[in-house]
């Protein structure tokens, strides 16, 4: 198996101002170490604790990817998220229609190692570059009936094969709605019509959108973040979505865990009532790695975003809560706004040190 560098890092910040891109690494990462052969994907326990694909060395090292998993497993009721495109040939498309490689390889390995698998599948590189020109047709928009085609199935190919119990189908797709309102209608057309055509070949997966909670919210005043999109998600069909994935960076509009509100969910909940939310990706950073940050930066901060959860969380319906990274993202390609403001997201430190987190999110036990 070859792992490629299409792990999505899903909220990327060109500026402390700027709104949050949808990123995805395209270029190819070492082979890890040969992984064992599936057994059944487990059932979910309770409220399930991910993280995102994040071996130590990670993006430019996946050659620990297999210790990764065997630690992430030994954790109460952990999941493994891929977070990522649709096709590993992200802007060619040259091999839409397959599974992606490393999709298949947390699925495979579930039973293997005991996790629960997580499955996002993005259309979007950034927030204003979509992934749909296939060769077929260069039409790069939901009009585009030849890439559609493909996408929905791989995504029945997918579902049909390894039954995922959790399938997200887009990335933060909010940020469309805002951007091109047009072409949303086509994709939530799209969205329905694979929503049945997974559910009839694995009726058990939970289905649904993904949306970036502090912009859809407008909670996130650090990034100018100030005005509510609760469109993109009120124009969604609730009846096909089983389930809402929220990615949740309080500190982009909280200087402090203490400053979130008690009801920092309220206005979703007055929209979806009891239906099942995913925190696809969480997470405080414990050092602002030279940035001049509003939000504090600390591992002690990182403590207390805990106990804020906890307070917030409290009384609804959460399946799965994911912290963003296990290990610290490692200084890359990536610009350097972005690396300051997620490279520190991690339960451990850049030399390898568990954080004062590690053990109190090891603790944490929701009750579902």
């Amino acid at each position: 198996m070859r792992m490629k560098r299409s792990f999505a890092l899903s909220l990327c910040l060109a500026a402390l101002a700027a709104a949050a891109l949808a990123c995805n690494l395209p270029n190819d990462a070492p082979t890890p170490a040969p992984l064992p052969t599936q057994t059944a994907t487990p059932e979910p326990r309770g409220v399930v604790k991910g993280f995102g694909i994040s071996p130590r060395g990670f993006p430019e090292d996946y050659s620990r990817f297999p210790e990764f998993l065997e630690e992430v497993a030994s954790l109460p009721n952990s999941g493994v998220m891929f977070n990522a495109g649709w096709r590993e040939d992200l802007f060619g498309g040259t091999d839409a229609g397959q599974i992606p490689d490393t999709a298949a390889a947390i699925m495979e390995q579930a039973g293997v190692y005991g996790y629960t698998p997580i499955i996002v599948f993005g259309w979007r590189a950034d927030d204003n570059t979509v992934l749909l020109s296939v060769p077929e047709n260069d039409t790069n928009n939901w009009r585009n009936a030849e890439a559609q085609a493909l996408f929905e199935q791989m995504l029945v190919d997918f579902a049909e094969r390894y039954k995922p119990p959790y399938l997200f189908l887009g990335n933060e797709s909010d940020i469309y709605w805002t951007n091109r309102p047009e072409d949303y209608g086509r994709w939530l057309e799209f969205y329905n019509r694979a929503y049945d055509a997974v559910k009839a070949v694995s009726p058990e997966t939970l289905v649904g959108p993904n949306f970036q909670f502090e912009r859809i919210s407008g909670q996130g005043d650090f990034s100018r973040w100030t005005e509510p999109q609760w469109g993109a998600l009120e124009a969604h069909d609730l009846s096909k979505v089983d389930i809402v994935g929220l990615t949740l960076y309080p500190w982009t509009g909280a200087a402090s865990p203490e400053e979130i509100p008690d009801n920092y969910f309220a206005p979703l909940v007055e929209r979806i009532g009891d239906t099942p939310i995913a925190i696809t990706e969480t997470g405080w950073p414990a050092d602002p790695l030279g940035l001049n940050t509003a939000w504090q930066a600390s591992p002690e901060a990182q403590v207390r975003y805990v106990a804020a959860l906890e307070r917030t969380l409290d009384g609804l319906n959460v399946e799965i809560l994911n912290w963003a990274f296990l290990f610290p993202l490692e200084r890359g390609d990536q610009t350097e706004v972005f690396w300051q403001s997620f490279g520190a997201l991690g339960l451990y430190d850049h030399d390898g040190n568990r954080l004062p987190v590690y053990d109190v999110w090891v603790e944490f036990l929701p009750s579902p």
